[in-house]
């Protein structure tokens, strides 16, 4: 019998958050440094061992924001699949608890009305986590 190696793919769970406050929404570009460099996301990050996703989300928030979170609502999953690796973006509906951000990961933060959303050059996965907003507004009113 002749075995064959099957390359296992990476699977990688992103919870993030779109953060509202005062009406808008919080947008940070990515480091020139990592993958993706200055594209526009929301923030999050891959979840560790034994978290779940809300856990992972409020850690991920205070380590790259330095803020408090409020979890409101979780939207519907979004997946990329990159070939090599899958990524799962878990987007959540939030609000500040704390409002003193500090960067540590993001070149930049903006905040931007919903509608404007748009007008910056996002990751492809945020960009579905954008439409499944949309929806999630749209429902809302």
């Amino acid at each position: 019998m002749i075995e064959t190696l099957v390359p296992v793919k990476l699977v990688v769970r992103v919870p993030c958050a779109i953060i509202e406050h005062q009406g808008k929404i919080l947008a940070g570009q990515r480091s020139p440094f990592l993958s993706f460099p200055l594209k526009w996301e929301f923030p999050g990050g891959k979840q560790e061992e034994n978290e779940t996703d809300e856990q992972t989300l409020e850690r991920e928030i205070m380590e790259e924001l330095g803020v408090e979170i409020h979890i409101i609502d979780k939207l519907p999953v979004t997946i990329i699949d990159q070939g090599w690796r899958e990524i799962i973006l878990v987007p959540f509906v939030c609000s500040l608890k704390t409002e003193n951000i500090v960067l540590t990961e993001h070149e930049q933060i903006i905040w931007l009305e919903p509608d404007d959303l748009q007008s910056l050059d996002w990751t492809d996965g945020d960009l579905g986590i954008i439409q499944n907003y949309y929806q999630y507004l749209a429902v809302k009113k």
